[in-house]
């Protein structure tokens, strides 16, 4: 089965760097196939017998703390439902981004989070991913903490094009 990863939150800044070779070789080292990465942050796709997304995230997430000294969580993804996150993306203005969630959050947070007026930004989304049309993304309140805070799940975000890419 064809997998794709997302890490949260590194080679940001001066903290959490991991070199793709790095990442690529930790995911070999768990079992994992045809391992390609992508630009420098933290995505990556492989071939897996693995049929728990849940399971090959801890054990990344295990395998980047014991020989990395890398805290950082991981979002994995089948790439059918990745291509199907990008199937769904509605036509939203300004400057988009897709916020995968790690796990599922609760139908009434996620629905106080929907229903909440985030103007001037555009939020649409479901129990998989939150779609986000900024209108100046410098300036929104809707920061990837704040999304995580409201949802009770962990999250990260890519542009659609980063996600296509990881499709090619």
């Amino acid at each position: 089965m064809k997998w794709v990863l997302l890490l949260r939150a590194v080679n940001l800044g001066p903290t959490n760097k991991i070199a793709m070779k790095d990442l690529q070789a930790v995911l070999e080292s768990l079992g994992h196939t045809e391992v390609r990465t992508f630009l420098n942050s933290g995505n990556a796709t492989f071939e897996s017998p693995a049929r728990s997304a849940q399971r090959i995230a801890d054990d990344v997430e295990g395998a980047l703390r014991t020989t990395l000294k890398l805290n950082v969580r991981c979002c994995v993804r089948k790439q059918s439902d990745v291509r199907k996150a990008l199937d769904s993306l509605p036509d939203l203005p300004g400057y988009v981004s897709v916020t995968v969630l790690f796990d599922k959050p609760s139908s009434e947070a996620l629905n106080q989070f929907l229903d909440t007026d985030w103007s001037p930004d555009v939020v649409q989304g479901n129990n998989q991913v939150i779609y986000i049309g900024f209108q100046n993304a410098a300036r929104t309140k809707l920061t990837n903490a704040k999304i995580e805070k409201a949802l009770g799940v962990g999250a990260t975000a890519r542009t659609p094009t980063t996600l296509r890419k990881l499709l090619a």
